[in-house]
């Protein structure tokens, strides 16, 4: 039996009740006649579970109307599992081909983002076959002048060759160099380099087509496609600052860090047990852990060629900076002359860090222009006796990391009246950190001219320099 309840609703009894839009034939809602009242809704399986009738839920004929655009525009924009949750609680007419091409622009222009990235599906089978490049840019100059510095990294092996450089375009020479001395050791040819789009790189094209070698570029802004370099670069560069930090060195000595940090790398174990390290997969032999020394530590290399005669020392205090990679040597910074010893003779001090000593010895806060006044007076260079004829020994600058340079003032000693006034105040009563503290001269065999006073208006009679007394007190 068919009855209308209103214009737009129409009751439908039978077995069950049914109340359906005219217009759509949507049910609305759906129940069963009792003694001649309508249980709405018609009990379900959710609601036999807790004993409680589902809420009631009847869409207007005003909703039943509306599109599925226009709700997605009165929701907030919802993304589609969302948006077709809501649909089903509103009762709103929708099928599922409708939704799965329902297209709306804003939301492709407002909520675009980057798509997941699938498994890679590069493989290669022998050395050289795929080569990795990336060129990583440092925000400080290092020591040598280095600003950036290229690795390559062998797809088969993930064995890392690690180049500093002066300037970017310094890659294609040293790319060149790089293909001659690999496919001239291992006697294969490199058949792919994988890269991205830097300027550097794109100049190699005509090269690279030359030799036959396959030119592969990542997409604009998407370096996750050269991911083998980038996880080098985060797996350098973390190592060397860690040694950098152990050893209190500056950091302008990041490229002897990141150096040692692509020698350890390679000499380490992949993850899996079951794979070798990159240099055994490379060479196919063990690597020799027996050379490795502290990063930073204190060392003696054997120095006697360098030395002028038999009576100077045959060894200096440095600080051990890595390995050469051209020489079974190790490389030896002596700090006051910043000179870097090659040499297979050293001795070590593993626990001892000479740049972390130095830190130690800076006070933690300096002391006052007042406090410096309170000190004595130096004695008048002319109460010296006149037998001190040589100058006072030179022990070389006092070591601190070029870090802190610039931290201790050099405040000028104020005039006092035991000064002689023919003779020039020191300058500073605490030497410059960081400049070898000048050498006194004997002022017994300084020249006349040196000890006249400044020109006045009417200048003062001084005896001859060779009788020059103190100033009375």
């Amino acid at each position: 039996m068919l009855r209308f309840l209103t214009r737009e609703v129409l009751l439908i009894e039978c077995k069950i009740a049914l109340i359906k839009d005219r217009h759509t034939g949507t049910t609305l809602l759906t129940g069963v006649r009792k003694d001649g009242i309508y249980l709405w809704p018609l009990s379900s399986q959710s609601s036999s579970r807790s004993g409680r009738p589902p809420p009631l839920v009847l869409s207007s004929s005003l909703g039943s109307k509306a599109s599925v655009s226009v709700w997605h525009s009165r929701l907030g924009h919802p993304s589609l599992q969302v948006f077709s949750r809501m649909l089903r609680t509103l009762n709103v007419p929708f099928s599922v081909a409708q939704l799965s091409s329902f297209h709306c622009n804003s939301c492709k222009i407002n909520k675009s983002h980057k798509l997941p990235f699938s498994i890679s599906t590069v493989s290669s089978t022998t050395p050289l076959e795929i080569i990795y490049s990336d060129v990583w840019t440092s925000p400080v100059l290092s020591n040598s002048s280095y600003k950036y510095y290229v690795i390559f990294v062998d797809h088969f092996t993930k064995y890392i060759w690690f180049y500093p450089l002066k300037h970017k375009s310094d890659v294609f020479q040293t790319f060149k160099n790089f293909k001659s001395l690999v496919e001239n050791f291992f006697g294969r040819t490199i058949k792919t380099l994988y890269s991205d789009n830097g300027g550097e790189y794109i100049a190699m094209r005509s090269f690279l087509a030359a030799q036959g070698v396959s030119f592969f570029t990542t997409p604009p802004h998407t370096p996750e496609h050269n991911g083998y370099s980038e996880r080098r670069h985060r797996h350098i560069v973390e190592t060397g600052l860690t040694l950098l930090h152990q050893a209190s060195l500056p950091q302008s000595y990041w490229c002897y860090a990141f150096a040692a940090s692509v020698y350890l790398i390679n000499r380490m174990p992949k993850q899996n047990p079951r794979l070798p390290s990159s240099f055994e997969s490379l060479f196919g032999h063990v690597p020799n852990f027996n050379k490795l020394r502290v990063f930073g530590c204190l060392c003696y290399p054997w120095l006697r060629p360098y030395m002028g005669h038999k009576l100077n020392p045959k060894s200096l205090p440095c600080v051990f900076l890595g390995y050469s990679i051209t020489q079974s040597a190790f490389l030896c910074l002596y700090p006051s002359t910043g000179r870097v010893y090659v040499s297979r003779h050293v001795e070590f001090v593993e626990t001892n860090f000479p740049f972390a000593s130095r830190l130690a010895m800076i006070p933690s806060s300096l002391p006052s222009v007042a406090s410096w006044s309170s000190i004595a007076d130096p004695a008048p260079l002319e109460s010296l006796p006149t037998s001190h004829a040589s100058p006072i020994p030179d022990f070389g600058p006092i070591l601190v990391p070029p870090s802190h340079r610039g931290l201790l003032p050099t405040p000028t000693m104020p005039r006092t009246p035991s000064t002689p006034k023919n003779v020039a105040p020191p300058q500073s009563i605490f030497p410059n950190l960081f400049v070898t503290p000048p050498r006194l001269m004997d002022m017994s065999r300084a020249p006349p001219q040196a000890m006249t006073p400044p020109q006045s208006a009417s200048p003062p009679q001084t005896s001859p320099p060779q009788a020059m007394t103190p100033p009375p007190t």
